[in-house]
């Protein structure tokens, strides 16, 4: 009879280790309470990034701007822009274009939009993120990434 009882608590003694295991080896992320509590976030299996720095359209002007996909088929993009001149609510438009390293073309993003931009003195900056889906089966075979856009 202990027997049962002995594996049950190893099989739970394991699982629980196993646990343990990847929350130490996930991110722990900070947070803004002043106890100083981290909490742990498990992050994708596998992911990959792509940057541009600074491109202008029109009146418009993108930074920062981070393609990020994992391996699990989602994605993020997130930038940074501003409009030098307008009060008509200037929208900054992204279209991505993933393909592998010899540039054939596998799937395509987009467009994903800037919120509406007005223009000051300064001209603020607006951040934005916009999370996608794609098909996770090409994932592996994505080795370049082009951003076609506009303003």
């Amino acid at each position: 009879m202990n027997a049962p009882k002995f594996l049950g608590h190893a099989s739970v003694g394991i699982a629980v280790g196993l646990l343990a295991v990847a929350a130490s080896a996930a991110p722990a992320l900070a947070d803004g309470s002043s106890g100083g509590a981290q909490h742990a976030a498990l992050a994708p299996a596998l992911s990959r990034g792509f940057t541009w720095g600074t491109l202008r359209a029109g009146d418009c002007q993108q930074t920062n701007g981070r393609l990020t996909l994992n391996s699990d088929g989602t994605g993020d993009f997130s930038a940074d822009t501003l409009t030098f001149q307008t009060h008509t609510h200037d929208v900054w438009h992204a279209t991505f274009n993933l393909s592998t390293v010899s540039g054939t073309r596998l799937l395509t993003v987009g467009p994903l939009d800037s919120p509406g931009m007005s223009d000051g003195n300064p001209p603020p900056v607006y951040h934005w993120d916009r999370t996608f889906t794609f098909d996770p089966a090409l994932y592996g075979a994505i080795g370049a990434a082009s951003q076609s856009y506009s303003c």
